[in-house]
C-alpha cells in the first residue's frame, strides 16, 4: 500500500502549472521519469522510507535551503523555506528527532520565520539535549563562497552526527565547479554558501541524503546528472547550458534518494504527506490554513519569488499552495481511512445504500 499511496503523491506533486515564459516549463516530467527510472519506485515513498529507517527520537537532522544569490536575491527565494517548514514539522512531530536549519545567516530568516508557524520553534542546544525541548529546531549559519567551506561542513557534522541530510531547492555546481541557475545561467558562485560539501562528506559517512528539486541544478541530481543534462539539450536546443563552461547545467551533487517535483515545496510536501501515511499521522502534514500562513510568515521575513514579495511560488499563487496541501491531505486520510468489512457504515434512518 505505500507504494500505491506515493504513486499518487509524486503525481500530485509533479503537475507542472508554470506560464508559457517561465524558464523550465515543460521539464518537470522529464526530469521525474528519469528520477523515477533511475530510482524504481514512486520518489516520495523512497524519501520517507529512508527518513523512518534512519532517523530515531532525539537524533539531529540537518535541512538545507535558501536558494539566494546576494545581491539579488539577498534573503533567498520562497520556493524552499516552506518545504523546509513542512519537513521540519513532520521530522519533529512524526519522527521525534531535532532539525538543525543550515543555511546563509539571512537566507535562514524566512525558514525560520515558516517554521515557527508550523509549529516548530528555535531555541539553543541546551533547551534539546538538557531540557528536552520537542518540536525544537536549532539553527547553523554557513559562511558565502569556496572557502573554508568544506572545513565548515566536516565541522557541523562532526557535532550534530545527524543521521540524515536534507536539501530542498539548494543550488550546487557542476563537476567543473560552475553554479547554474533554472534558465542554465552561470551564476556567482561566490555569493552561495558551498553546503554541498557537508552533503558530499554525509554521504561519505554513510548518512541518509535527501535532495528536493524541480530544475535540476539542485542538490540530489547529480544521480541522474547525464539524463538532466539530456533533458536540457533538448531545451536549450542542443546544449547543457547557457554559458558554454563545457559542464552542463546538472549539479554533480547526488543524494540517496532525488525528490524530483514541480516546485521544490512540493516535493518536500510529498514526502511530509507519506510520512504522515506510514506513521499513521495525518497531523504530521500542515493544514492548508497554516500553509497560508508560513508562505506569508516567509515572504515578511524577505524571500521572493519571481513576482517580487508577492507570496507567489514559482509563479503558482498561494491559492495553489494550499489546494496541493488540500489534496494531499485527502490522499493521506483516505488512504488511512478503514470502512467495516461490507462496505459503507450504517446511517441512522437509512436502510439501504442509494444505488445499491
Amino acid at each position: 500500500m505505500p507504494e500505491i499511496v506515493g504513486e499518487y503523491v509524486d503525481r500530485q506533486v509533479n503537475v507542472e502549472m508554470l506560464d508559457d515564459n517561465f524558464p523550465r516549463r515543460g521539464r518537470t516530467h522529464l526530469l521525474y521519469e528519469a528520477a523515477r527510472a533511475k530510482q524504481g519506485l514512486p520518489l516520495t515513498y523512497l524519501a520517507a522510507k529512508g527518513l523512518i529507517e534512519n532517523v530515531k527520537q532525539g537524533d539531529y537532522v540537518i535541512l538545507l535551503s535558501g536558494a539566494g544569490i546576494s545581491p539579488w536575491l539577498e534573503w533567498g527565494e520562497n520556493d524552499g523555506p516552506c518545504g523546509i517548514a513542512s519537513l521540519a514539522r513532520a521530522i519533529s512531530f512524526g519522527l521525534g528527532a531535532n532539525p538543525v536549519y543550515v543555511g546563509n545567516e539571512k537566507e535562514l530568516g524566512p525558514v525560520i520565520a515558516a517554521g515557527m508557524v508550523a509549529g516548530v520553534s528555535v531555541l539553543n542546544r541546551e533547551a534539546i539535549d538538557v531540557y528536552k525541548r520537542k518540536a525544537t529546531a536549532l539553527k547553523v549559519p554557513f559562511p558565502l563562497g569556496e572557502e573554508g567551506a568544506e572545513e565548515k561542513g566536516i565541522e557541523i557534522l562532526n557535532e550534530y552526527n545527524p543521521t540524515a541530510v536534507i536539501g530542498v531547492e539548494k543550488h550546487a555546481p557542476n563537476p567543473v565547479g560552475v553554479w547554474h541557475s533554472a534558465a542554465g545561467q552561470a551564476t556567482p558562485g561566490d555569493t552561495i554558501p558551498h553546503v554541498h560539501h557537508l552533503v558530499d562528506e554525509a554521504r561519505r559517512r554513510g548518512i541518509f541524503t535527501l535532495g528536493i528539486g524541480d530544475g535540476g541544478n539542485e542538490i540530489g541530481y547529480g544521480l541522474m546528472r547525464e539524463e538532466a543534462n539530456e533533458i536540457y539539450q533538448q531545451q536549450f536546443g542542443g546544449a547543457t547550458c547557457q554559458c558554454g563552461c563545457g559542464g552542463g547545467g546538472a549539479t554533480a551533487t547526488a543524494t540517496d534518494v532525488l525528490v524530483s517535483a514541480a516546485v521544490s515545496n512540493w516535493g518536500a510536501y510529498g514526502v511530509s504527506a507519506m510520512l504522515a501515511y506510514m506513521l499513521e499521522n495525518p497531523f504530521i502534514l500542515q493544514d492548508p490554513d497554516t500553509e497560508r500562513r508560513m508562505l506569508e510568515a516567509s515572504v515578511m521575513a524577505g524571500s521572493v519569488s519571481f513576482m517580487g514579495t508577492i507570496p507567489w511560488v514559482d509563479r503558482t499563487s498561494p491559492e495553489a499552495q494550499q489546494a496541493v496541501v488540500i489534496a494531499l491531505q485527502e490522499i493521506v486520510k483516505n488512504a488511512l481511512r478503514r470502512l467495516p468489512v461490507g462496505g459503507f457504515p450504517a446511517v441512522e434512518g437509512v436502510t439501504k445504500v442509494p444505488g445499491s
